[in-house]
Order: C-alpha cells, then structure tokens, then sequence
C-alpha cells in the first residue's frame, strides 16, 4: 500500500507503530576496503625517501574537497625499458625519456529524496509510523546500495561509476571518459583476452573480442582449481601488486559470486585442503581478511552476490550486469544467468574522489504542507587504468596492475 493513502474503505488496521520492521538489506561488500589517501596519511617514508601508496584496493581521495574541480588525475611513472650502455659506447644522446601515464577519476553529483510528508493530513493518518523522523536512516540504506552497484562494481567493469557516465557533462568531451571493458578480462577456457594491432582496450575491436569469447565458452569452464592454477601463473597476475599481510605474504584478494564458490567447492582437489581454516587464522591479524571465505594458492577468496555481477553478450559485446537497468533491484535477480564475472584485486585498484560529502538537505513547500528529505553527494569512481596519453597509440601503453576480471561459467546450484 501506498504510505499516504488516505482512502478509507472499511475499517483501518491497527499499526504496531514501534515494531516496524525494515526489508532486509544485504551487506555490502566494498566499504570495508576503502581508505583515505590524503598528504599527510597515506604517504609513508621509505629508506630512500621513495612514497608508499597505502595498502587497500579502493583508495580515496580527498583533494577535490579542497580545490575547484571536477577531475582528478593522478599520474603513474612507467619504467625504463632500454638496455643500459656498456663499455667504451656513449651514453650521450641515447638518453630514455621518462614516460607518464595518467587514470582521471572524474566526479558527478548523486542525490535521492524521499517524501515524508504530501499534506499535514498524512502525517496525522501515519503518525505513529514516524516517517520524517525514519527518512534518513532509509536515505542512507539507499546510498549503501548505491555506493555498492552504481559506484565501485560499475566502475570495475565499465571503467567509471554510472554517475559519470551517465553525465551530460563528460559525454562526447575531450577527457575520454566513457565505457571501457577491464584490460584484463581472464576466460576459463580461454585465458586472456589478447589484444590486436586495433582491439586495445576502448575500441569495439577489444569489446567484439570480449564478448566472442564468453559466447565460445562451454559449461565445463569453471570457477575451479584448474583455472585458479592457471591464474597463478600468468604474468598479469603475477604483475598484478599484492597486498602485503602483516606476516609479510603477499595475497591477491578474488571476490566471487555465490555460484562461483558453489563450482570451487565441488571441485575434489579444493575440498581436500584446509583453506577455510587458513582464512579464518589469517583474519584475525589483517583487517583486510576480515569476511574472507577461504584462502587457496595465494589467493584470499571472498563470497558476494552484490559486488560481483553477471555477463552476457548482446550486439557481440558484453553487458556487465543486467541487461537491463531499471532500478537498484535490477542487479539482484541474477538466477536467470549462468556466467558470472569475479573480481581479482590487488593494490590500488580503484580509486574514488570526493568533491563534497554526503550531506542532507531539507525541503518544505505549499505552505509547509510538502516536506521533502533528500542525501546530496558529489564523488566519483574509476578503475585504475593508466592511460598513456602523449606517445603511441592511447591503450597501447595502458598500464593497470592493480585489478582483472575473471569470466566463468556458473549455474545455480541444484537443490
């Protein structure tokens, strides 16, 4: 029924007002990994003087709350590639210029109201239920979910959250903000998705590629021990910068999806090893752990039906999420698919900035009659790919170590 429904036909329920119950609200996944990185907490003095970036992969950035803007760049210095000189040879004129890359982490307005009161009449037919006083715990119930689909798991599989992208500001701009797949998108039964001489990454060439592969896959191409093995030793992963637990061991961290794990632990050669018990021991000395499933090969596996989303193909390319997006219950009905996109993650894998925090704001119209409560923020997440901007071919040098994509086939397990 509809809150301010004021037709009275028959007699009125009585509410029991103080045991309103709220619908059940998923936990989300990405909160936990986020931490600040401002000058005078994240970078940290090495031997050397050489900065850290902080341990965690969501990092955010707080600078645009300080200066005008709406795009951050944060660059990232690629290394030397030259063979050195040796002996008599000169040196002089054969110097390697020093190469910079570039990911923007641009920021978009998100707001949502809600209407507590629509006249003075419904709030004395709904006033036990105390809706003014209940819009701002609901408000921030909204903004967890948003910040969960429409901020950090967008922005790893589209390169920007919807806000951005959905933005009249930067679509068609100069900045080359728009929808980009991961550059590295691992399909069971394929491996890496290669790039061509015109398929880098942004270009319908490397989406067409994408979304081939995931149409050749076959059911026998799951999440499992074979494909984790396989993943372990590729160079991209092996590139990919670990988190470093308190005991020194570096881990990738994996966010898979329910049917995901489900194929993991059918699988004879996982069930045989103590990773459950292994995740749990290290969890209590690294925060990072904290909610971790089981720990295999390196690898910190997490479970979540809200970070990671399913994989379709439409037009030959793929579509991350559902196919079609009406609302924030879009993304949870996922039983109708069977290929399920994972999530790898290692240091610095994405970043969000901020230009103004969260904050609420207050409407009142029509003589008071009208109250309206609404949550206002200015932020913006973007994956972390180091786009070379000033030689070659932009994608060419694109640079991301700190994430990838991990395509496998997933059917709902039997009951």
């Amino acid at each position: 029924m509809a809150v301010h429904d004021r037709s009275f036909t028959g007699n009125k329920p009585v509410y029991l007002a103080a045991q309103m119950k709220w619908q059940a609200l998923k936990k989300h996944f990405w909160g936990k990994f986020a931490k600040f990185n401002t000058p005078g907490k994240t970078v940290i003095a090495k031997p050397g003087n050489e900065p850290q970036p902080i341990q965690s992969p969501i990092v955010m950035q707080h600078e645009l709350t300080r200066r005008m803007g709406d795009v951050m760049e944060i660059p990232l210095l690629r290394n030397l590639e030259n063979l050195p000189t040796i002996g008599m040879t000169q040196l002089a004129g054969h110097e390697e210029l020093q190469k910079i890359n570039h990911v923007r982490v641009p920021i978009d307005i998100v707001r949502t109201a809600v209407k507590p009161q629509e006249g003075v009449l419904s709030t004395q037919t709904t006033k036990d239920l105390q809706l003014l006083k209940r819009a701002r715990p609901q408000l921030l119930r909204h903004y967890a979910e948003t910040e969960e689909y429409l901020g950090a798991s967008y922005g790893f599989y589209y390169g920007f959250s919807w806000n951005v992208l959905q933005s009249s500001r930067f679509s068609g701009n100069n900045q080359n903000i728009k929808a980009v797949s991961h550059p590295h998108v691992f399909i069971a039964g394929k491996g890496k998705v290669s790039y061509g001489v015109s398929n880098y990454p942004g270009t319908a060439g490397y989406e067409t590629q994408i979304g081939t592969d995931i149409t050749n896959m076959v059911d026998t191409n799951v999440f499992d021990t074979q494909y984790l093995s396989g993943l372990k030793a590729h160079e991209q992963v092996m590139r990919t910068d670990p988190l470093i637990m308190k005991d020194g061991n570096p881990l990738w961290l994996i966010v898979a999806h329910p049917y995901q794990i489900s194929t993991l632990e059918a699988d004879e050669k996982f069930r045989n090893t103590v990773a459950q018990t292994h995740a749990i021991q290290l969890a209590k000395d690294n925060p990072l752990l904290v909610g971790c499933k089981y720990i295999w090969g390196g690898f910190a596996i997490f479970q979540s039906d809200t970070a990671v989303w399913p994989v379709s193909v439409s037009g030959g390319k793929p579509v991350w999420g559902p196919t079609t997006l009406t609302n924030l219950k879009s993304f949870k009905n996922y039983s109708s698919y069977n290929k399920f996109a994972a999530i790898l993650l290692g240091n610095n894998a994405m970043f969000k900035a901020t230009g103004q925090a969260l904050e609420f704001k207050k409407r009142m119209d029509d003589y008071d009659e009208i109250i309206g409560i609404a949550y206002r923020v200015v932020e913006g997440y973007s994956r972390g790919d180091f786009w070379n901007e000033d030689d070659g071919t932009r994608g060419d040098n694109l640079v991301n170590d700190g994430s990838a994509v991990l395509i496998t086939h997933a059917e709902a397990p039997s009951m």
